[in-house]
């Protein structure tokens, strides 16, 4: 009996340790430096006895990521929205202010002819350069910096006479390149100052934006009309209404597209070309007939026709010139020019009698003879034509090539 209540009593306790009543036991106090040892959930293993309530958490730099690339992938937020908004909002009250107004203008609107001046080397780099050819370095000490501004000197700075020196400078680079523009120079020995880049004249209809004075102050999108080069402005349409057309400067136009440029050699091989050209079809000064026997027809006593080029015999068709053009190419190209004519004439009877039978077709009349013996003879003159307009052109393109070979052997 003693035996069944040992047995008894021990399987009581051991109830009551599982559940974890009445136990008299503690677990003893982890050592300084030694925490206990908590062991993961595992399928094979489990032991109830033990604390299980760890979870690993997941790691903080995959949800970084995580939350960047939501962040980058997703739309503007409403709080982000209305920020925005706001800034936009802000920024349009500040454009409205007069001052706040041509700030802006100034700050960031440049014209296509003022794109290359402002926009290319300062004059500060250009004196380096003249002034120190060997400083090749952007990054110098203060003092060596101290000492380049001492050997250049004290600049001018806001003064009456700075600014009235910059503006005729400014004016004059202008010119420059409006003469470039419209090919209207003899030597480029004077152009030094100007940029490498020189943009082209806009053309018509393209779309610009225009800085306007009247009826209304601010920038303006329109279209170009026209380019009147006695004043250097551009006719341009606005497209706000009410607005209408004005006369803008050029240096108050700036074309919505990239302007088209180009290099201020091309302007050199141009003029070279040119002189080239001059040289070969240039009309030969006659000397006039120093033997003549008759002393009436001897002018160098005459004030005014001594020194006329007409005095001389003229020449013939074949080695002659006229307007610096050999008389040859311009008979042909005349030739050409009314054969051209006739043609145009003869295919617009041709059109007519072409519309005229296709109407006898479709009323399903039968075509009279004297009808096709004028069609007949309308497409034999058109033959006869083309046989003579194909000479001509063969001659005009001959002489093309032979201005050509020349352009290209001579230096």
């Amino acid at each position: 009996m003693a035996d069944e209540s040992l047995i008894s009593s021990s399987a009581k306790a051991l109830v009551s340790l599982r559940e974890g009543k009445g136990s008299s036991f503690s677990r003893s106090p982890s050592r300084r430096g030694n925490p206990p040892r908590i062991r993961k959930m595992n399928k094979r293993f489990f032991n109830e006895d033990e604390d299980n309530d760890y979870s690993p958490g997941k790691s903080p730099r995959k949800q970084a990521k995580a939350s960047a690339k939501s962040n980058n992938s997703g739309y503007l937020t409403g709080h982000d929205k209305k920020t925005a908004q706001n800034i936009g909002v802000r920024l349009r009250n500040l454009l409205k202010l007069p001052k706040a107004h041509k700030w802006v203008c100034y700050e960031w609107f440049y014209s296509n002819i003022d794109i290359p001046l402002f926009f290319g080397e300062n004059d500060f780099a250009i004196c380096l350069k003249e002034s120190f050819p060997q400083l090749k370095v952007k990054k110098m000490k203060r003092v060596e910096w101290c000492k380049v501004r001492r050997l250049m000197g004290k600049p001018r700075r806001c003064s009456a006479a700075f600014f009235a020196e910059e503006r005729a400078a400014l004016e004059s680079r202008r010119s420059k390149i409006r003469l470039l523009q419209q090919r209207k120079i003899s030597e480029l020995t004077s152009f030094k100052d100007i940029p490498e880049e020189i943009p082209l004249h806009l053309v018509i209809g393209i779309k610009v934006t225009a800085r306007l004075r009247k009826p209304q102050d601010g920038l303006f999108t329109g279209t170009v009309d026209a380019f009147d080069t006695t004043d250097n402005t551009y006719r341009i349409s606005f497209d706000r209404p009410g607005l209408g057309t004005h006369s803008v400067p050029d240096f108050e136009v700036l074309s919505n597209v990239p302007p088209e440029t180009i290099p201020l050699s091309a302007f050199q091989q141009k003029q070279r070309v040119r002189a080239v050209t001059n040289s070969f079809f240039s009309p030969p000064r006659f000397i006039p007939n120093m033997a003549s026997p008759n002393p009436d027809l001897n002018l160098d006593n005459d004030p005014l026709l001594s020194g006329s080029p007409f005095k001389g015999q003229l020449m013939s068709i074949d080695g002659g010139t006229y307007g610096g053009f050999p008389i040859r190419f311009l008979v042909l190209v005349t030739r050409l020019s009314k054969i051209l004519s006739i043609k145009k004439e003869w295919i617009k009877q041709l059109k007519d009698m072409n519309t005229e039978a296709e109407k006898m077709k479709s009323y399903q009349k039968t075509i009279p003879i004297e009808f096709q013996k004028k069609y007949a003879n309308i497409i034999l003159e058109l033959e006869n034509l083309n046989k003579d307009l194909n000479e001509y052109l063969i001659g005009v393109q001959q002489f093309c090539q032979e201005v050509s070979l020349i352009l290209v052997v001579s230096p």
